[in-house]
């Protein structure tokens, strides 16, 4: 097949400490953020964790879903307390909107990456960077559809890592 690339990205402002938002990006725990419903009626499933296995550029990363499926990343880059990109590498099978295959399919995401920029003491922007890729055969269809549900997933992460973050922030005042 041969592919459009794209990129899509979002920010959000987060009051905290640094390292508290540079552990929440790489070892993530969201599973006790309600998954919206729209995502559930669109066969997408709930992100729970992602744990550092191997930290630094070629280490890897395990990230968790409600269906049992598992992304294993590896990091490509690694600038600690700034920037953190990873390969995504679904498990074989993982399906989306119950028939995008993820591994092989129409539709891939292949890169995401994270970028902390400092605004003032304890206040950051974050922006979630992904690379997506639709085969050329169907990408006039698709890429508006995907655009709109790759940004309401972005902002679903970031709102979890921000309440993660500033919840963390405020049990260590």
């Amino acid at each position: 097949m041969i592919y459009n690339i794209f990129n899509i990205k979002s920010s959000i402002i987060i009051n905290s400490n640094v390292d508290i938002i540079w552990e929440n990006i790489t070892n993530v725990d969201i599973n006790n953020f309600k998954h919206p419903i729209y995502f559930k009626l669109l066969d997408i499933p709930q992100p729970l964790s992602a744990d550092i296995l191997v930290k630094g550029v070629g280490g890897k990363r395990i990230a968790n879903f409600s269906n049992g499926k598992k992304f294993i990343q590896e990091i490509i880059i690694w600038e600690q307390n700034i920037e953190y990109a990873f390969t995504f590498n679904p498990e074989n099978d993982f399906r989306i909107c119950f028939f995008f295959d993820l591994t092989n399919g129409v539709f891939q995401i292949p890169e995401g990456a994270y970028l902390i920029s400092p605004l003032s003491v304890n206040k950051y922007k974050l922006k979630l960077y992904s690379t997506y890729k639709i085969d050329k055969r169907v990408s006039f269809l698709l890429k508006i559809p995907i655009t709109f549900i790759l940004k309401l997933f972005q902002k679903y992460l970031l709102n979890s890592i921000k309440r993660n973050c500033e919840r963390q922030t405020e049990k260590s005042k």
